[in-house]
C-alpha cells in the first residue's frame, strides 16, 4: 500500500473544504477528470466542463438540494473543496455521487470490535488516488481524525477528541423515489463533529434524515459499542454482537485494514502482513 496522505483542516465549514481542496488538489482533479470535468480557466469553464454542467442529471440536482437542506455544513465544505481544487461545484457534487452511490466505490466493510475501538477492511482494489487521513478542527465542534477520499467532504470512518469512533458502511444507494436523496452514510461525519458517546450517536441518527441503506457503527473509550441500520426513512438499532463481530475483518478482504483506537484517539491503516501507518489526533 502506498503512503497515505495526511492533511489538516481548520475553521468554518467552507474553510475546512478549502484546506482539503488545496491539500488534495491533484488527486481531486484526477478523479474529476475521470468523470469528464476539467480545471476551469479564469472566469470561464472549458467547453467539455460546460457541456457536463449543462446536462447535470435530475438526480444530481436532488442530491445537491438535499445536501444543502439536511447537511448544510457538508454542502459548505463541498463548495470549499471545489474552490480549493479549482473546479466547478458540479464536479465535486458528481464526485460525491460517484463515491457514495456507486456500489463499486471505495468503502469500508467487514467491521469488527477491536476494544477499545473498531477494526475494518476496505474494499479492494482501491482507486488510484487512494484514501487520505484528515485531521479536522471545526469551529464549534470536536476535533477529529478521519479516513476519507480526496474529493469527499464526509468521513468514511474516524475518531474524535472525546473518543467516539464511527464508521459508515454503504449498503445501497437511495432509490429514485425516496424523499431524501442525500445518502445516510453522511451522518457519520456529523456524529464525529458533535457527539461524545455511542448512545448519543445512536439517538442522533434515529432523528436525522438520510436516504439509501447504510449501517453506522460506533464505539467509544468506555468500551460501549452500538450500531444502527438506515433503510430509507426507517431506523433500526442492531445488536452489537450481530452488527460488530469479533473476527478479524481482514480475513474477509484483500484490501487495506483500518484500526481505530478510541482510547488513544488514533488510526492505523495498512495491509495484512505489513506494518501499518499510525496517525494520532
Amino acid at each position: 500500500m502506498s503512503e497515505v496522505i495526511r492533511f489538516h483542516c481548520e475553521g468554518a465549514p467552507r474553510d475546512l473544504g478549502l484546506d482539503q481542496g488545496r491539500a488534495c488538489r491533484d488527486a481531486i482533479r484526477a478523479d474529476a477528470g475521470a468523470l469528464g470535468f476539467e480545471s476551469r480557466a479564469p472566469g470561464v469553464l472549458r467547453a467539455a466542463t460546460w457541456l457536463r454542467v449543462s446536462r447535470r442529471s435530475k438526480r444530481q440536482r436532488r442530491i445537491a438540494r438535499d445536501l444543502a437542506r439536511h447537511f448544510p455544513h457538508l454542502a459548505e465544505r463541498t463548495a470549499g473543496l471545489a474552490s480549493g481544487a479549482d473546479l466547478p461545484a458540479d464536479a465535486l457534487l458528481a464526485l460525491l455521487a460517484a463515491e457514495l452511490l456507486d456500489p463499486m466505490s471505495a468503502r469500508f466493510e467487514h467491521v469488527a470490535a477491536s476494544p477499545p475501538g473498531l477494526r475494518l477492511a476496505l474494499r479492494a482494489p482501491l482507486p488510484a488516488t487512494g484514501v487520505v487521513v484528515r485531521t479536522t478542527r471545526p469551529d464549534g465542534g470536536y476535533a477529529n481524525l478521519t479516513v476519507t477520499r480526496p474529493g469527499l467532504a464526509a468521513a468514511l470512518a474516524g475518531v474524535n477528541e472525546r473518543g467516539l469512533a464511527a464508521a459508515a458502511i454503504l449498503l445501497a444507494a437511495p432509490d429514485a423515489g425516496e424523499r431524501c436523496q442525500a445518502p445516510g452514510v453522511l451522518l457519520a461525519e456529523g456524529c464525529l463533529e458533535r457527539l461524545d458517546g455511542v448512545e448519543k450517536a445512536l439517538e442522533w441518527c434515529e432523528r436525522r434524515p438520510g436516504g439509501g441503506r447504510a449501517r453506522l457503527v460506533f464505539a467509544d473509550a468506555s468500551g460501549a459499542r452500538g450500531a444502527i441500520e438506515l433503510d430509507g426513512e426507517k431506523r433500526s438499532r442492531l445488536e452489537p454482537a450481530a452488527a460488530i463481530g469479533n473476527a478479524d475483518p481482514v480475513d474477509a478482504s484483500s484490501g487495506a485494514s483500518l484500526r481505530i483506537d478510541s482510547a488513544a484517539r488514533s488510526l492505523a491503516i495498512g495491509r495484512p502482513g505489513a506494518p501499518g501507518q499510525v496517525f494520532q489526533l
